[in-house]
């Protein structure tokens, strides 16, 4: 396995990117969702879909501010597994 050559700050980076871009996914779910809410058939599945949608908004952000600072940086400590051992 070879070392990373990233800093813990672009580790950081990379991630909040992608979840911001998961939020603009969820943006636009949220919308499509809230359209819905106007048809009656769809009123009650849509209801919960957009409360799905916004916890893993919300989800996101708590997560997107925590990596901001250093509540998870320990999480990018570079871990061995060279002690475990594949099934045969």
């Amino acid at each position: 396995m070879t070392k990373s050559t990233l800093s813990l700050a672009e580790k950081k980076s990379i991630i909040i990117d992608f979840l911001q871009q998961c939020n603009q996914y969820s943006e636009g779910m949220l919308q499509k969702y809230e359209g819905q809410l106007m048809v009656e058939e769809k009123k009650t599945s849509a209801s919960q879909k957009i409360h799905d949608w916004m916890v893993y908004r919300d989800f996101n952000n708590y997560a997107i501010n925590e990596l901001k600072g250093k509540e998870l940086d320990d999480w990018f400590d570079t871990v061995s597994y060279t002690h475990l051992t594949l099934p045969t």
